[in-house]
């Protein structure tokens, strides 16, 4: 009895195993002819200083990161990403108001990208879409949340959104 029992709990194990149910990968929903991608300089519609540099190179850190493409020059990437800067808005989010007056406590940042995913293997682009993300900010330098924390949290938002829309979307 206890030998049954041992091999049913060997061939349910097997079962399990051979299905593949215990793994799971994203590389599987992209399109099998894409193993790499390339990702030139994205270009800036703002006013702000390096900002092309440091969105491009925070979003390729976030593809290695991820390791969901390989990360390849232009010349031998199956897909390019081409990225363009929108806007870097920063607005008044939170005030406090005493007797001397309105202060502003809290800053958002809004970072827009447009971004699009082309197939260099079969010409074609697979999505084109605009990305928002946003973090907020003190203005005082009183705590460590800062403008440029503020901001590579939105890159690093709309990094995260562009790969699920590559992962999802084509």
């Amino acid at each position: 009895m206890r030998s049954k029992k041992a091999g049913l709990l060997f061939l349910i194990i097997l079962i399990i195993a051979d299905s593949g149910c215990w793994f799971y990968s994203f590389k599987g929903t992209l399109p099998p002819h894409i193993k790499s991608i390339a990702i030139p300089l994205f270009s800036d519609r703002t006013a702000e200083f390096n900002i092309q540099q440091v969105v491009t190179d925070q979003i390729r850190v976030g593809f290695i990161r991820e390791n969901i493409l390989k990360l390849a020059d232009e010349d031998n990437a199956h897909s390019m990403l081409y990225g363009a800067i929108q806007s870097i808005d920063d607005k008044p989010s939170v005030y406090r108001g005493d007797e001397t007056g309105e202060a502003v406590t809290e800053y958002r940042l809004t970072l827009k990208i447009e971004a699009e995913w082309y197939d260099k293997v079969e010409d074609k682009t697979i999505f084109k879409k605009t990305f928002t993300a946003y973090s907020e900010y003190d203005p005082t330098g009183a705590s460590e949340q800062t403008r440029d924390v503020a901001l590579t949290e939105a890159i690093d938002r709309i990094t995260e959104d562009i790969i699920n829309q590559i992962l999802s979307g084509w």
